[in-house]
């Protein structure tokens, strides 16, 4: 049973209260996508230097430059390339971009000092630029450079150019390897594609599979297609201090199990989110150009990276993925859907943003992992539009006077008599009007006449099925008088609209909670707040509530 305070904060939600589902970072910043808070989490979680990118050491290959062709200053080219690399160990990308440009002007045609000027630039989200220096170094090189093509190839991923992506790694892939750096970024790009068996065989038929890096990739591209003696015997050799032996470490544990990842596709990712794309790069990208950036394939990755990375906190991938427009979004989506990742209410969220894009059908029959098994659900969406509006337009001086009233609700010391006269005056002037009924029959509640806004909340319901706020906070009033027999009624009647306010959905999912708890049926009390939660993490009805579910074990 709700206490006192808590009915008292629940029933204080207006109709017109406005609360953005996907409004900006509550840490204050303002970011859309809070990407403040997921930089925050890297500062956190992330180990500078290699992780954010795999350079290219220099190579011997003085012997392969053709005769006649000026080398320039190679002492002093592989010097600088040498400090260049030293501090991208440590992290100090933005210093080592001048030392890699002074390396190529002295020995413009060793193309390493290029290699890592790209990734670099590509670090720093400079994409434009690194597309154009690794380019232009690929056209210079007198002989193959796998390893930059196997950057561009990621460059031009990440730019939304996926056939250019694509050619640029065959192109590779039919290069002689000359070193063990080159092998693992081919790797590496291979794994964006998830190319597993193409990792196995290019390391198999070269000299670098003992390297840690390189057997990481083995390791895992064995995992994912299920040959656990490779992935073992692989991920063994990745010794303590790389990068990447945490990660080994948890995949050698659970094939020791015979288990698998918690992961949206139930895979073994081989790549952090930050890998797939700097955070500092997509951030600026979608600040200058949000459609295109959301249109390319690298946000969907990014995304599903994140979410396997924070199963147990997918708000904030989930913000972005709903508005990325790649058909591979939807593909992510319907995994989520279909799946077992993640809570239940992010199979739900995720099931109405199909909905709401339009890939399902009427009543369509899904099997859905709820509540710790599986169900058939014919599901009946109700799309969530921030816009939507109940109820028709006031004349501009009633409205007015309507706003007026719903701001006065909100003060600290409202006159609810003065407010309860100021809506009675609307309704007599607009009886068809109501919305102004409903915020009547809340000022009547916070006068302590329930049982007169009881009769205002059933003639609503009865008129207005489709009305969640009415059919909410009645059932929340009898739930509070403890007329279970008629709360069970009236939410057995219910029939969901096709669309509605994202606020009236919180008060119906608030009042769910309610009702439940009072049924002593706590998963479905859970779910519900949580979905409410979801939805508008700082609403009061959900404030209310919230603290006593937000540690809640749903395993």
């Amino acid at each position: 049973m709700p206490s006192a305070d808590r009915f008292e904060k629940m029933m204080g939600m207006s109709e017109t209260t406005r609360i953005d589902p996907y409004n900006p970072c509550p840490c204050g910043s303002g970011k859309k996508y809070k990407f403040c808070c997921y930089q925050k989490r890297l500062e956190r979680e992330a180990a500078k230097g290699p992780s954010f990118f795999l350079p290219a050491s220099p190579d011997n290959r003085d012997e392969d430059i053709p005769e006649g062709v000026p080398v320039g200053d190679m002492a002093e080219g592989r010097r600088l390339c040498d400090r260049g690399l030293r501090l991208m160990a440590g992290g100090n990308v933005e210093q080592a971009i001048p030392l890699f440009r002074q390396s190529s002007a002295a020995a413009p045609f060793v193309y390493t000092a290029a290699n890592n000027l790209a990734i670099c630039l590509f670090a720093t989200g400079r994409l434009d630029e690194a597309i154009r220096t690794q380019a232009e170094s690929l056209k210079a090189a007198p002989f193959p450079n796998p390893f930059g093509l196997a950057n561009l190839a990621t460059f031009y991923m990440v730019n939304g150019e996926e056939e250019a992506a694509q050619h640029h790694l065959e192109e590779a892939l039919t290069c002689t390897l000359p070193s063990a750096d080159a092998c693992l970024k081919l790797c590496e790009v291979l794994s964006r594609f998830k190319r597993h068996r193409e990792i196995l065989d290019l390391v198999d038929k070269g000299e670098y599979g003992d390297e840690p890096g390189v057997s990481f990739f083995t390791g895992v591209a064995a995992a994912n297609l299920n040959d656990r003696p490779r992935a073992l015997r692989d991920l063994r050799r990745i010794p303590l201090g790389y990068y990447k032996a945490e990660m080994a470490r948890r995949y050698l544990d659970l094939l020791k199990e015979k288990a698998s990842p918690h992961t949206v596709r139930g895979d073994w990712p081989y790549l952090f989110s930050y890998e797939i794309c700097p955070v500092d790069l997509i951030q600026k990208g979608i600040g200058h150009d949000e459609t295109g950036w959301l249109s390319r394939r690298v946000v969907v990755d990014f995304c599903e990276a994140i979410l396997n990375e924070s199963a147990a906190e997918p708000e904030n991938a989930f913000r972005m993925l709903i508005h990325a427009k790649h058909p591979e979004a939807v593909a992510l989506l319907w995994l989520i859907v279909k799946g077992t990742f993640g809570p239940d209410s992010l199979r739900m969220e995720a099931l109405q943003e199909l909905d709401t894009r339009g890939e399902l059908g009427p009543g369509q029959e899904l099997n859905l992992f709820l509540n710790g098994e599986r169900r058939h659900v014919a599901y009946k969406g109700t799309r969530l539009n921030p816009e939507f509006r109940f109820g028709k337009y006031l004349p501009e001086k009633l409205q007015k006077c309507y706003e007026k009233a719903v701001r006065a609700g909100y003060k600290k010391r409202p006159d609810w008599s003065a407010i309860g006269e100021t809506y009675l005056r609307i309704i007599k002037e607009e009886p068809d009007y109501y919305p102004a009924r409903y915020n009547f029959a809340i000022s009547l509640i916070h006068r302590n006449r329930r049982d007169e806004a009881k009769t205002v909340l059933r003639g609503l319901v009865a008129e207005h099925p489709e009305y969640l706020f009415a059919r909410a906070t009645l059932l929340q009033i009898l739930v509070g008088d403890d007329r279970m027999e008629e709360a069970d009624a009236l939410f057995q009647s219910a029939d969901m609209p096709q669309e509605t306010h994202p606020d009236a959905m919180v008060a119906w999912m608030v009042a769910q909670t309610l009702y439940h708890e009072a049924g002593e049926r706590d998963e479905e009390a859970f779910r519900c707040i949580r979905s409410a939660h979801d939805l508008s993490p700082d609403s009061p009805a959900v404030a209310a509530i919230w603290p006593d579910y937000e540690d809640w074990d749903e395993s």
